[in-house]
């Protein structure tokens, strides 16, 4: 199995950074990092330079110019130039534990993995910025945040693992709702529904989409505890993620949606966008 971990980008790196260190630290070996760019005016490889000695595993850079967010442009184009028969999608401010990649590559056939992380606050994220940087165990990165943070996790896996069980004995529709800060799932059935549907302009609703058809083509969401929570990094809030122009596409598409109908039009095979994107090996 040939595992790609895929990291849309957009500034903020910093807090890539973050992540990146916990990408080091992986008890199981993955083959390739993927740094999918919406289009950022900072060099991210600036931010990892001192990093790259460390690393065992190749790293793809993958980027379009910016146009506004075409996050679902950038997924699939990552996609495309991936390697990996698994894939594993985690945002770029996500930190976690030494066990992430191994809970994560457990995923069967016809499933997609699905973790939830808590979010911190700004003096949280520069206590624990401090500490992975200075290269000590998640764990001990991680030993001062709020009891409640964990509590909160496991409430929100709990109703996921609820949601699950009540879809298996159709008595609910709609199991796992998927989240695009952390998920993993099979190529092949990413592929199988064309991907990300890259209608889907600007911010919102798009991951609601993805993980709509997803399961109405037959693949399960799965909730996935980790030996330690993992984290969202404060970031101020961009305005234009206030709201969302997206809401009526996506109503009237989630009525259509069936197991007949969970191909999108514009999507992996035959891109939106005819711009240039580019590809470069970074290690």
């Amino acid at each position: 199995m040939i595992i790609s971990v895929i990291v849309p980008v957009y500034n903020r790196f910093e807090n890539f950074r973050s992540l990146f260190l916990c990408l080091l630290k992986q008890n199981k070996k993955f083959d390739e990092l993927i740094i999918a760019d919406d289009g950022s005016n900072e060099n991210i490889i600036n931010y990892i330079t001192d990093l790259l000695p460390k690393v065992n595993f190749k790293i793809k850079h993958i980027y379009h110019e910016d146009k506004g967010f075409r996050k679902t442009r950038i997924l699939n184009e990552a996609v495309k130039n991936s390697m990996g028969d698994l894939l594993i999608f985690c945002d770029q401010d996500l930190i976690f534990g030494e066990d992430y990649v191994e809970r994560m590559s457990e995923t069967k056939e016809k499933e997609f993995r699905m973790c939830r992380p808590c979010n911190t606050e700004e003096i949280e994220k520069n206590e624990i910025i401090k500490k992975l940087e200075s290269g000590v165990q998640y764990k001990k990165c991680i030993e001062n945040i709020p009891i409640e943070y964990e509590n909160s996790v496991n409430k929100a896996l709990k109703k996921d693992r609820v949601r699950r069980i009540l879809k298996s004995l159709k008595l609910k529709k709609r199991g796992i709702k998927l989240l695009g800060m952390s998920y993993s799932l099979w190529k092949k059935d990413y592929r199988n529904i064309n991907g990300y549907d890259e209608k889907y302009i600007g911010w919102g609703y798009e991951d609601d989409d993805f993980g709509n058809r997803l399961t109405a083509s037959g693949v399960r969401g799965i909730e996935v505890y980790t030996d330690q929570i993992l984290l969202h990094l404060w970031h101020q809030v961009s305005s234009s993620k206030k709201e969302s122009l997206n809401e009526k596409y996506y109503r009237e598409r989630k009525k259509k949606i069936n197991k007949k109908n969970c191909h999108c039009e514009h999507g992996i095979s035959n891109s939106l966008y005819s711009d240039k994107v580019i590809v470069r090996d970074i290690k």
